[in-house]
């Protein structure tokens, strides 16, 4: 980056801004993060079931019938 050729109060202010622009994108993708983890549950919890079903299902007996 090139020096700043501003004076010290906007070169203060720039500091600000920047820091305020940081934590913005910092916030905005931990919720992003967060969102993203709670599908990632989701979806492993839905392969879990799946697993499970399938595995009660193969280790039923051949020929026998489900009672509906």
């Amino acid at each position: 980056m090139a020096g700043f050729r501003g004076t010290d109060e906007q070169l203060d202010r720039e500091i600000s801004q920047v820091e305020r622009i940081a934590r913005l994108r910092l916030v905005r993708a931990a919720a992003e993060m967060r969102a993203l983890d709670r599908d990632l549950r989701e979806l492993k919890r839905e392969r879990a079931r799946r697993r499970a079903e399938s595995a009660v299902e193969s280790s039923a007996p051949v020929g026998a019938e489900t009672v509906v």
